[in-house]
């Protein structure tokens, strides 16, 4: 593919950005007590060898008001220019054309009481969701004080050696809640109509420009709140215009922490918020930034050839793949890491208060760790097992040089990932095992298909290592009734060797059971190509049409023993899930503890220990958890002079992270 845009030069003021791949700020959760660490250096020296044109850094916290959460960046004083400098010459020095801005954060309102020690403060004490509490209201002496911070950090990014500056306006942070009339309502000069709440932006602006000489100021903007009574994009675009004149560029996202609007997950469609960028380039001049969901440089090249943005913003792409952007450059497409959009080990990693990792790329966060060890001496690795564990094994082992052979018993790779993608919104999965055919082929790995490895197959093949990835095997739990025929393994449904049910009973709440029931009430509802085309052609009347996409068709009842559902689900993902079963009418009994499955009901304990009996279904699913299937493990232990270890559910059950991980660690040290 020929990329007619994407690695074309731009200005931004006066200063000259090598290609248009931008990766925006992520908190890393990398800082130490507001100092940047070795890690930092390491984690963005390899995006910047990678080829990105442009590195957005932070958020780094102008005051302690201002810090969300405990490792992040601070420019809150002098005594962390040392550090800061240090950062910046050995970005420049990983690439000297790369471009390295300091992104100014204040959470205001977003920020918990329990990390700074005392009560936040925001425009108006307006309760907020999100750190679920009330702030206190800004006095004008608080206003002008925050002002001044980040007109003190714009100096220290200055003198640090950042090329650039950003104002972290998006996400319902400081700068959305002055400007959005629902959580400003204020009655002074600082509240009101829009010319009042833009009168803060503006200000700590102005104050910015004059305390530099000719550093570019950028500002990263929701292109639409997405929350009830905020602003939306009609708004965002006189905001946009009124700002404009005072910046240097807009990186423009979507929503606030607490949307009800999916902006980040899997099953955000790639490229969906493309119009909100565009929205605002309608307004100024001054270059404008796409992000959100645009994980592929192909779909990054047709937005700006559609002339929507002037650059694009890929955060957890350039996580996933570093040298995206050279790989790109290169046409070595098949060889990029593709982000699946997970949020596994990035943005869940935040709220877990955990340093940053990748379900694809074990290195990310800890680059310098896990650099790829020479090799010493060439061995015949024998994998048992395609699944993601098994294949990451491979391609590691393959990429240092040893002699690769996977055996798998089905007729092609990928193992769970071949179930994991079927569920709706989740069909992204399928990228991993593109990426594995290209390597499997690439570094010469032979692949052994329809392959059922005993004892004996490992003494012939005669290997000095084996990596055992044979995964999990489903529990079936000790209920009366379980072995009806009406009654399967949740698996069995998305693999076709079970029975989609009219009115269904799933008995597990975890993440295998909701999507189970997302999939289960969705089945044989219209599709999207199909309600494009009917409304198109006007042959069905677009609100008929919406209920029918979107309603769910089968009755659905899951029974979950514990407290709470989805307990191993990511905060980012959990809710997006719950929400769509409460749309389909999926209902939940959690605590539920059932007795029997019986020849036309299902009967259960609830919290009150009262038998509770479920009629009229017609199909129970079980999703009550695996444990792993090591049986092969226990015969080739008696084995001698192979090196033997377990990868993924073999070892015990667990997430594709953990799996992709270990398996990382352990080619790397074979």
């Amino acid at each position: 593919m020929k990329f007619f845009k994407l690695f074309t030069p731009f200005k931004i003021k006066n200063m000259t950005v090598s290609n248009r791949i931008v990766m925006p700020a992520l908190n890393l959760n990398l800082a130490n007590n507001g100092f940047i660490t070795k890690e930092l250096i390491d984690f963005y020296a390899e995006r910047a060898k990678g080829g990105a044109g442009m590195l957005i850094v932070g958020g780094c916290y102008v005051d302690l008001y201002g810090k969300g959460v405990p490792m992040m960046i601070s420019v809150e004083s002098d005594e962390y220019l040392p550090k800061l400098t240090e950062f910046t010459e050995a970005i420049h020095k990983a690439r000297e054309d790369v471009k390295v801005v300091c992104q100014l954060y204040h959470s205001g309102a977003y920020t918990y009481p329990q990390i700074i020690g005392k009560a936040p403060i925001a425009p108006s004490a307006v309760y907020s969701n999100f750190s679920k509490t009330t702030p206190r209201e800004m006095t004008l002496e608080d206003i002008k004080r925050e002002q001044q911070a980040f007109a003190d950090a714009t100096v220290r990014a200055e003198k640090a050696g950042f090329d650039a500056v950003e104002i972290c306006a998006n996400a319902g942070y400081l700068f959305s809640q002055f400007t959005s009339p629902k959580t400003n309502i204020r009655t002074d000069e600082y509240g009101g109509d829009i010319e009042n709440r833009l009168r803060f932006p503006i200000e700590t602006i102005k104050l910015m420009r004059s305390s530099i000489d000719d550093l570019p100021i950028g500002y990263r903007i929701s292109g639409d709140d997405f929350v009830p009574g905020s602003n939306t994009y009609k708004e965002k675009a006189v905001i946009a215009e009124n700002l404009g004149m005072y910046l240097d560029y807009f990186n423009v996202t979507g929503g606030w922490h607490e949307t009800k609007t999916p902006q980040t997950t899997m099953d955000v469609p790639e490229g969906c918020y493309t119009y909100l960028a565009e929205n605002v380039k309608n307004q100024v001049s001054i270059p404008i930034f796409a992000s959100n969901r645009i994980n592929n440089p192909e779909l990054a090249e047709q937005v700006l050839m559609a002339g929507k943005a002037d650059a694009i913003c890929m955060g957890r792409p350039l996580i996933a793949d570093p040298y995206l952007p050279m790989k790109a450059k290169n046409n070595e497409l098949r060889d990029i890491m593709t982000c699946i959009g997970c949020n596994q080990g990035c943005f869940d990693a935040i709220f877990k208060l955990v340093p940053i990792s990748c379900l694809r790329n074990a290195r990310a966060g800890r680059e310098a760790k896990t650099e790829l060890k020479p090799l010493k001496e060439k061995k015949k690795v024998m994998v048992i097992g395609a699944g993601p564990g098994g294949l990451e094994a491979a391609r590691v082992a393959g990429m240092r040089g040893h002699e690769v052979h996977i055996f798998e018993k089905d007729d092609k790779i990928g193992g769970l990932i071949n179930i994991i993608w079927i569920p709706p919104g989740r069909n992204e999965f399928k990228r991993m095992i593109a990426n594995y055919s290209y390597w499997i082929q690439k570094y010469g790995i032979c692949l052994h298909l329809e392959q059922e490895v005993t004892i004996d197959t490992v003494k012939e093949f005669n290997p000095d290592v084996v990596l055992l990835t044979t995964g999990s095997k489903p529990i079936k739990p000790s209920i009366p009734g379980i072995d009806r025929e009406n009654v399967y393994w949740a698996n069995d449904v998305f693999s076709m060797d079970a029975p989609v049910g009219k009115n269904s009973v799933i008995i597990g709440g975890g993440a295998t059971g909701i999507e189970l029931a997302i999939y289960l009430a969705k089945y044989g509802s219209l599709s999207l190509e199909a309600f494009d085309f009917l409304t198109f052609y006007k042959a069905l009347e677009p609100e008929i049409a919406l209920n029918m996409l979107h309603r769910g068709r089968n009755k659905v009842t899951v029974l979950e023993q514990l407290p709470k559902l989805g307990s191993a689900l990511g905060k980012t993902t959990k809710w997006v899930l719950l929400d769509k079963c409460d749309a389909l009418g999926v209902k939940f009994h959690t605590g539920a503890k059932v007795k029997e499955i019986g020849e036309n009901y299902v009967s259960y304990l609830d919290t009150a220990d009262k038998e509770q009996i479920i009629n009229d279904f017609d199909i129970v699913y079980y999703a009550t958890g695996v444990e792993p299937n090591d049986v092969l493990y226990k015969e080739i232990k008696q084995l001698e002079n192979i090196k033997l270890e377990k990868i993924g559910d073999v070892r015990k059950p667990q997430t594709v992270l953990d799996a992709v991980h270990r398996a990382y660690k352990i080619a790397n040290n074979i």
